[in-house]
């Protein structure tokens, strides 16, 4: 999640991230060959703006261990560096030692991939969910959809991978894009994908499955789908996907169902011309808001969300950066349906923005949440453009307005019901039935109130 500081520093923009103000980004000189200077380039960036103190050597020592796993070399080549050694000492013993794993760089990999590498391998080693490295076509990918622009090209679907009960991982549609290449081919959701030109996606996960289906605008990707007892081939041109923010429609008279994809700029806005739209086709008695798959996106967004269903200046969330006074995130924008009966739907999907929204919520009681535990993956964080690709750094902790961590927790749901490949496969969702279940039963509550 983007943080919520005035700026982005030169080289700072992030996926799961907010940010309040938004300045250009200053891109660091490109470097035609990334070299070990590129895991000192992000060290300076932790130094300087990574939320808690860090141990330069240390991380220096997580990235000279992925060297050695990467090379198949040992300690006898690539020691750590000692705990004790001055920072420019350091610094210079680890691009020495980048210079020699270089010299056994595997078949297949360049020293520049070995940059990428040992660089992901310092920062994962902080355990921090918004702070990760991002190779040059990821950040610009990152960027373009942060502000609402085709990001890739695609067939315009997300997907997930569930286990059956054998054991094998099968990949489902979780999401068709409303007027996406997929949804005017006639894919659905629920679809269980077979095979992607010609190759199976059994026991892939979402990410590797995901590579396979994405390609150059204009080709056409051939699925095999399974729906219910029906096997379908189903040809999709590829096409530039922007990612809409909201979907929304009535499920039954009076309950309205509304879906955030994504917290991209604009996403606040868009979600309440939507629910105009919807009640001017008739009165909204109650809410089911979805934010499964939904990674999160802009603050301000999760601000404006926010402010539709809770009174005005709500605290949402308590933030924390390094050297400031803690702050507060609060609802912005006029209230809509801040009494309406409201069900959240969440999965192991919805982070960011979307446990900001699923946290207040909860510790407010103004939403029964359904569905499974979130990622607890919540924090601010900037992008920071390095001289090869960037990095997302975290520069905030965010806790719900009771001071609840969700970072490596997540949120548990008030009504936990798991989505499996079985329902999927009946094309059941069983989550959003559970979810109108809980309205009728809040319905009838404020009847007999």
């Amino acid at each position: 999640m983007n943080s919520s500081r005035a700026v982005m520093r030169s080289w700072l923009a992030v996926t799961l991230a907010v940010i309040l103000l938004i300045v250009p980004l200053v891109q660091l000189p490109h470097a035609s060959a990334a070299n070990g200077s590129l895991v000192i380039d992000a060290l300076r960036v932790l130094e300087q703006e990574y939320v808690d103190p860090i141990q330069p050597v240390q991380l220096l020592n997580a990235a000279v261990a992925t060297l050695r796993k990467a090379t198949g070399k040992g300690t006898e080549v690539l020691p750590d560096i000692s705990g004790s050694t001055p920072e420019a000492q350091a610094d210079a013993q680890f691009v020495s030692e980048f210079s020699r794993a270089a010299q056994f760089v595997p078949s297949g990999m360049t020293q520049t991939q070995l940059a990428y590498v040992a660089t992901q391998g310092m920062l994962f080693s902080l355990k921090d969910s918004h702070t990760y490295y991002l190779d040059p076509d990821q950040l610009r990918e990152s960027r373009r959809q942060l502000f609402g622009n085709p990001s890739f090209t695609g067939i315009g679907v997300t997907i997930t991978a569930r286990k059956d009960s054998s054991g094998t991982q099968w990949v489902f549609v979780e999401n068709v894009f409303p007027d996406s290449p997929a949804q005017q081919a006639g894919v659905k959701r629920f679809d269980r994908i077979i095979s992607v030109d010609g190759q199976s996606l059994k026991d892939k996960t979402a990410t590797e499955a995901s590579q396979l289906i994405r390609g150059p605008a204009g080709s056409v990707a051939t699925l095999v789908v399974q729906r219910a007892s029906q096997t379908v081939e189903i040809k999709v041109t590829r096409a530039p996907i922007r990612v809409p923010p909201v979907e929304a429609s009535f499920v039954s008279p009076g309950v309205a169902y509304l879906q955030l994809f994504e917290f991209s700029q604009g996403a606040g806005q868009q979600l309440r011309r939507a629910i105009q739209t919807l009640q001017a086709q008739g009165p909204i008695r109650s809410v089911v808001l979805d934010l499964r798959g939904n990674p999160g996106g802009l603050i301000i967004e999760a601000a404006s969300v926010g402010g539709i269903f809770l009174p005005p200046n709500t605290i949402l969330a308590r933030i924390r950066e390094r050297g400031q006074p803690p702050s507060l995130l609060q609802t912005s924008g006029r209230p809509l349906l801040t009494d309406v009966p409201l069900a959240l739907l969440v999965d192991a999907n919805s982070a960011s923005a979307s446990e900001i929204l699923a946290g207040a919520f909860k510790d407010y009681g103004r939403a029964t949440v359904v569905g499974e535990k979130t990622a607890g993956a919540l924090g601010g964080s900037v992008t920071v453009a390095l001289p090869e690709g960037g990095m997302s750094v975290t520069v905030e902790r965010i806790l719900t307005p009771k001071n609840a961590q969700v970072e490596a927790v997540g949120i548990n749901p008030d009504v936990s019901v798991a989505l499996t490949p079985n329902d999927m496969e009946r094309g059941q969702d069983t989550q959003l039935q559970a979810a109108l279940h809980a309205l009728g039963a809040m319905r009838k509550r404020l009847l007999a109130a």
